[in-house]
C-alpha cells in the first residue's frame, strides 16, 4: 500500500480526490446552512399566512394572535392542537403536495441535492478517467516497447524516468534487456568461435583418415598370402569407413547444436530427392536382398534445403536398411494436402521395443536390443534436429516382429 503512494501520478490522483471530496463537504455545509434558511423562513411565512388568516376571520382575537406564536409551549398545548387538527385531516401522514410550502421545499432541495451530486460524481469520475488513461497510456507505451524488443530490437528501451511501480518495472526490463543484449553478444561471439573450431577439426580430422584409407588401400593391393592380415586390412578399412561417417555425424551434430546453420530453401521435388537419397545404399540392398520402393500419387514439390533434407531422408532410410533382414521391403510414401506434406518411411523389419520407442531420438542411444546392429546412434537425431529446422516433426510407430513406420511432417503454410 505504501508503494502506491511513491507513484507520482497516484499522489497527484488521490491529493486532488482528497481536495475534491474536501470541498464537497465545505459545499455540502454550505448547501446545509441555506436549507436551514430557507425552512426558517418557510416557517416564518406560514405564521404570517396563519396569523393573518387568524386575524381576518376572529378580530376579536387580534391583540392575542402575536402571544400565539412567541409565547412557550408545552406537552398539553401540542396535544391539544393535534387532536384538534387531526379532527380536520391535518396530521404528519398527509402527503407532501398537500402542503404547498412543504412540498415547494422539497422540490427545491431535491433539486440542489441532485445538481450537487452529479457535479460531485462527474469531478470524481473525471479525476479516476484522468488518472487511470495516463496510467494505461503508460502501459501501452511499454507494451509497444516490450513488442519491440521481443521481435528483435535489442537496442529499444523502456522510456520511463518517474516513480512508482511502473517505473520500477520499466528499470528492471531495460537491466534484463541489457543484460540479455550481452550474453546474445557473447553467444554470437563463441558461435562464430565454434564454427572456426569446427572447420579445423574438419580439416584436421580429414587429413588423417584419407591417408590411413590410402594407405590401407594400398596394402590391400599388395598380394598377401596371410589370411589374418587380410581379414585385419579389410576390418581396417570398414572401421575406418565408420570413423569417418561418424566424424562427419558429429561435425553435422556439432554445427547444428552451434546455430550455425543457414537453411536456404527453394522448390525441389521430393520424389527425386528420397531416390538420390535411396541411390546410395543401392549396392547394400541388392547385396543384403532387400528391396526399397517410392510410392506417391504425383511428383511432390516443397521448399526446403536439399543438402540437410537429403540428409535427413538418408538417416531414416538407412535406419531402415540397417534394422531389416534379407528379403524385407522398405517403402517411402509421399502424401501432399494444402496444409501439409508427409513422408512415410515404412518397412517390415525387427520393429522397435516398447522400451525403447521414447529414446531412439536421443543422441548416441543404442538399445540393449539391436547391440549386433551397425550404426553410430546419432543418425535418428540429426534426421529430428533437420526436420524441426523445416517447421516440421517426425511420428514413430513401431511393434515388436512388426516393423516400423516413421512419418514425416512438413508443414506448407509456414505464413500462417
Amino acid at each position: 500500500m505504501s508503494s502506491l503512494f511513491t507513484n507520482k501520478d497516484a499522489k497527484k490522483f488521490f491529493t486532488t480526490l482528497t481536495l475534491a471530496l474536501l470541498l464537497g463537504v465545505i459545499i455540502a455545509q454550505i448547501i446545509a446552512y441555506i436549507n436551514a434558511v430557507q425552512f426558517k423562513n418557510e416557517m416564518i411565512m406560514h405564521d404570517y399566512e396563519l396569523a393573518g388568516y387568524l386575524s381576518g376571520e376572529h378580530p376579536e382575537l387580534a391583540s392575542e394572535i402575536p402571544s400565539a406564536f412567541t409565547a412557550d409551549k408545552f406537552k398539553n398545548h401540542f396535544e391539544t392542537g393535534k387532536t384538534l387538527l387531526e379532527q380536520a385531516g391535518y396530521k404528519d401522514s398527509m402527503r407532501l403536495h398537500l402542503i404547498p410550502r412543504v412540498n415547494k421545499f422539497y422540490q427545491t432541495n431535491m433539486a440542489t441535492n441532485f445538481i450537487f451530486s452529479v457535479i460531485m460524481s462527474l469531478a470524481i469520475l473525471l479525476a479516476a478517467f484522468l488518472f487511470l488513461r495516463g496510467h494505461y497510456q503508460k502501459i501501452d507505451r511499454h507494451n509497444d516497447d516490450v513488442n519491440k524488443i521481443m521481435s528483435g530490437e535489442i537496442a529499444a528501451r523502456l522510456g520511463d524516468s518517474g516513480e512508482g511501480s511502473l517505473a520500477k518495472l520499466a528499470a528492471s526490463i531495460n537491466m534484463m534487456t541489457a543484460s540479455l543484449h550481452t550474453h546474445i553478444e557473447r553467444e554470437k561471439q563463441n558461435r562464430i568461435f565454434l564454427k572456426d573450431i569446427l572447420t579445423n577439426v574438419s580439416h584436421q580430422l580429414k587429413t588423417p583418415l584419407s591417408a590411413l584409407n590410402m594407405y590401407t588401400e594400398i596394402m590391400k593391393d599388395e598380394n598377401i598370402d596371410n589370411k589374418v592380415i587380410a581379414s585385419f586390412l579389410s576390418k581396417s578399412e570398414s572401421e575406418l569407413d565408420r570413423m569417418q561417417i561418424l566424424i562427419a555425424s558429429l561435425l553435422k551434430m556439432a554445427k547444428l547444436d552451434a546455430g550455425i546453420i543457414e537453411i536456404n530453401k527453394k522448390d525441389y521435388i521430393l520424389n527425386d530427392l528420397i531416390k538420390q537419397a535411396a541411390d546410395s545404399f543401392e549396392i547394400r540392398l541388392g547385396k543384403e536382398g532387400k528391396t526399397f520402393e517410392i510410392k506417391a500419387g504425383g511428383r511432390v514439390s516443397y521448399a526446403c534445403d536439399k543438402e540437410w533434407m537429403l540428409e535427413a531422408l538418408s538417416n531414416l532410410i538407412k535406419n531402415a536398411v540397417e534394422h531389416t533382414r534379407a528379403g524385407n521391403r522398405i517403402e517411402a510414401l509421399i502424401e501432399e494436402t494444402p496444409l501439409m506434406v508427409k513422408i512415410t518411411v515404412r518397412d517390415d523389419g525387427a520393429g522397435i521395443h516398447p522400451d525403447d520407442i521414447n529414446y531412439i531420438f536421443k543422441r548416441f542411444y543404442r538399445s540393449r536390443f539391436s547391440q549386433n546392429k551397425q550404426g553410430t546412434g546419432i543418425g535418428l537425431t540429426l534426421a529430428k534436429s533437420i526436420i524441426e529446422m523445416h517447421g516440421g516433426f517426425i511420428s514413430v510407430e513401431s511393434a515388436v516382429e512388426k516393423g516400423a513406420i516413421f512419418t514425416v511432417h512438413l508443414p506448407k503454410l509456414t505464413e500462417l
